[in-house]
């Protein structure tokens, strides 16, 4: 039986009003449910009510169930980068972030509160006695012998160095650092050279026993030893390598029983006989650089994966991510409903718009910081790290494709004839068959550029954002040439992106610019933001319409109408630091943040029975703009054949306001709304084509 239009309608409005928040239009973005667990873990630290603590570079998570589960706890932080974790005698649990000092966690507000050294780059944290807190920083020790309130810098034996970790026994304190160790017998008042017998310089991690015996775990520059032992204090240093090379060693911890634990690469070890002998067993496909003792629990934090818990001493291992979200470094839509998301640690897919994920290739995933991903000529997935390009086959995993030295990779395009482009720290590099290619850039100055960014137009003109400026090169043999942005004899670009036959530049500081000749003249496109705008990703919707994600702003859609910038974080709440964006052929947005992970806006998903199929339609909307409106509101429609269209207002009674029919060739095009006749409250609309409707609503206000 086909129901009348009217009762179809309001059966519609019916479900939306139940399934839906009178308040859903507001909160645009939706968090994904994941891709967990590719983040780097650098602590883990019980606090005070027996939640877990873990510290990540992307900011701070807590668990309730010994580290089963994860939930952010990142309120109030203003630097994600968390290095260190400590339970203070006062109950204070602190934070060392690595550019903003120190945050001290509030209970009764359940946020992290700034609790000194603003600015400086921590990275350890101990409390010898009550009340008496050292910690380390990038160039010295700072200390304070008022639980915090004061703070005095140490310099160590007169070197100002990387202080990575920080320790202490009944009789001494210790640094870890890059140029060896250090120690101190006068409570850190003064630090002398204690590295003797140690052939590394570059020391990660340090740790003392009951017994007073010292550990040093070191990050060897030519595969040397990577662990140390000293029974004098410092006095002299002894090379105690486990038999199977740790290659690094990022953390020491000593359990409740008095053994040590080394997390090393890809394995942890441990030892009751002070070094002596090790037990090894295999942790995980990175590096262990964090180690938390809990009952029975064993739980491991790591460079990429996440955290790793074990129930049986480390023998075997289970993951533990679940709500455990990574900074999103990049994402890129590959196919209908198909997302490929890059992360600190590897790439992540989808096939159900996001629905869930799994890490391309689980068994032997790609652990590196991924700046960039894609598809190559034949299908195969690209893989732009900080250490070199690398390509996954089903038949023989991630191969390394170079280049040469492995360099890290700011940014890659993969052209129509299947060759690379990938960005460096000296300019381009172009891979062709097997062959890579460098072309460096050269500035005024003769230094080479960094190149942070690249777009390959259409026409084969290769764009680049370097360092501090800018640069373009035609096809063929040409050289480099400065581009500049009016004005301004070269500009900052952070991103590049096409709309069209358009190519946008993001900037720093200098808004977005645009260019309709490959990049030989440039202008400021929109009004709107206030020039502190650090913009990170462009994209535009099914209409053309230009966004941006900006560090620490959020989202903006340009209003192609009025030119004007326009704030879209509903739903995003307090993580602004956006950065990565897409759409989808949809119309489905997609948004990657630093500490809150993806999120996303789904207006039309694939048939569930084949995800990789999509619903057959004619008709498309875009979501109405303003919403809420005060005087006119705007409906994109996309109509794939002609026909009339029919919109219909609707209140929330079912009774219809306004109505309008027109016939419509197949295009784009924008429906336009006077509701100022309206009262102020929430109306639903109803989009006909055909058979075909779309239904939404929006709010009225004045």
């Amino acid at each position: 039986m086909t129901l009348p239009r009217r009762t179809y309608f309001l059966s519609c409005l019916l479900a939306v009003l139940f399934a839906i928040p009178v308040h859903a239009q507001s909160n645009y973005w939706q968090q994904a449910p994941g891709p967990f667990g590719g983040t780097s873990v650098t602590d883990i630290e019980r606090g005070a009510d027996g939640w877990l603590f873990v510290a990540t570079s992307s900011g701070i998570f807590i668990s309730d169930d010994e580290g089963i589960t994860w939930s952010s706890q990142s309120q109030g932080l203003s630097n994600f980068d968390v290095r260190d974790l400590h339970m203070l005698a006062d109950g204070r649990l602190l934070a060392a972030t690595y550019g903003s000092g120190l945050f001290a966690f509030d209970e009764s507000l359940q946020s992290w509160v700034p609790a000194g050294l603003e600015r400086i780059y921590t990275s350890s944290i101990i409390e010898p006695v009550a009340g008496h807190i050292l910690v380390a920083s990038n160039g010295f020790v700072y200390d304070s012998l008022d639980n915090g309130k004061t703070w005095k810098s140490r310099t160590m034996d007169g070197f100002q160095v990387s202080v990575k970790s920080l320790a202490f026994n009944a009789t001494h304190l210790f640094a870890a650092s890059s140029l060896g160790l250090f120690r101190s017998a006068d409570s850190g008042l003064t630090w002398q050279f204690a590295s003797y017998g140690l052939d590394e310089y570059n020391v990660l991690s340090v740790a003392t026993d009951a017994a007073g015996v010292v550990y040093a775990g070191a990050s060897p520059a030519n595969g040397g030893c990577a662990l140390y032992r000293s029974r004098g204090n410092g006095n002299i240093w002894t090379c105690i390598q486990p038999a199977t090379n740790p290659l690094l060693v990022p953390v020491l911890k000593v359990d409740p029983e008095g053994a040590i634990w080394a997390g090393g690469y890809q394995r942890l070890y441990k030892s009751t006989s002070q070094g002596d002998t090790w037990l090894s067993n295999s942790a995980s496909t990175s590096s262990v650089q964090a180690i938390g003792f809990f009952g029975n629990s064993l739980v491991i934090g790591t460079a990429g994966l996440g955290v790793l818990r074990s129930q049986n001493a480390g023998q075997t291992w289970t993951e533990s991510n679940t709500g455990l979200r990574s900074k999103i470094q990049s994402i890129t839509l590959v196919g209908p409903g198909r997302i490929l998301v890059g992360t600190e640690g590897g790439v992540f897919e989808s096939n159900n718009y996001g629905s869930n994920w799994s890490r391309v290739n689980p068994n032997a995933p790609l652990v590196q910081r991924i700046t960039d991903a894609d598809l190559d000529g034949q299908g195969r997935i690209v893989a732009a790290t900080t250490a070199g390009v690398w390509r996954y086959t089903s038949s023989s995993g991630w191969d390394a494709l170079g280049p040469p030295g492995m360099p890290s990779i700011r940014d890659f395009s993969v052209r129509p004839d299947g060759s690379i482009v990938a960005g460096y720290h000296a300019g381009l590099y172009t891979l062709s068959g097997t062959t890579w290619t460098p072309t460096p850039i050269y500035g005024a100055d003769q230094s080479i550029r960094d190149v942070s960014t690249l777009i390959v137009t259409e026409s084969g003109t290769i764009l680049a954002g370097a360092s501090w400026d800018s640069w373009k090169k035609t096809s063929g043999n040409s050289p480099w040439e400065l581009m500049s942005a009016g004005s301004v004899p070269w500009f900052d670009v952070r991103t590049f992106g096409m709309v069209g036959t358009r190519v946008m530049a993001g900037t720093r500081y200098l808004g977005i610019l645009e260019s309709i000749d490959d990049g030989s003249t440039w202008k400021s496109l929109g009004i709107g933001l206030n020039g502190t705008e650090d913009i990170l990703a462009i994209a535009a919707d099914g209409f053309d319409r230009v966004h941006i994600a900006t560090y620490g702003s959020g989202v903006f859609q340009m209003n192609p109408w009025t030119k004007v910038w326009m704030p879209m974080n509903g739903g995003l709440g307090s993580h602004l630091i956006v950065t990565a964006l897409a759409f989808d052929q949809v119309g489905n947005a997609y948004a990657g943040t630093l500490d809150g992970g993806l999120f996303r806006h789904v207006i039309s998903t694939a048939n569930e029975d084949d995800p990789g199929q999509e619903i057959p339609t004619s008709l498309r909307l875009g979501s109405p703009y303003p919403n809420p409106a005060s005087r006119a509101i705007t409906l994109p429609i996309s109509l794939e054949t002609a026909g009339m269209v029919h919109v219909r207002i609707y209140d929330l009674l079912g009774r219809e306001r306004i109505s309008h029919s027109t016939f419509r060739p197949a295009s784009k095009w924008e429906f336009n709304l006077d509701v100022q006749e309206l009262d102020a409250g929430i109306y639903m609309y109803s989009v006909q084509s055909g058979n075909e409707f779309k239904n939404g609503s929006f709010t009225v206000i004045y």
